[in-house]
């Protein structure tokens, strides 16, 4: 979670947004609420979910 953290702070809120929401597209988890942090909202990912929004955030730069 720690690398996950780090690397939403390097990408920037929006782009996480964007991304956090692909990755739970048909999934029960919830958005990210508007004044939630992103450390917050990363938390309630699986891990399965959570390496993929790692691979996505890392694959634009």
């Amino acid at each position: 979670m720690k690398y996950l953290t780090t690397l939403a702070e390097k990408v920037g809120k929006e782009r996480f947004d964007a991304e956090f929401t692909k990755v739970i597209k048909g999934s029960d988890i919830a958005p990210r609420a508007p004044r939630q942090r992103c450390a917050t909202a990363a938390k309630r990912l699986t891990k399965a979910r959570a390496r993929k929004l790692i691979t996505a955030l890392v694959g634009h730069d």
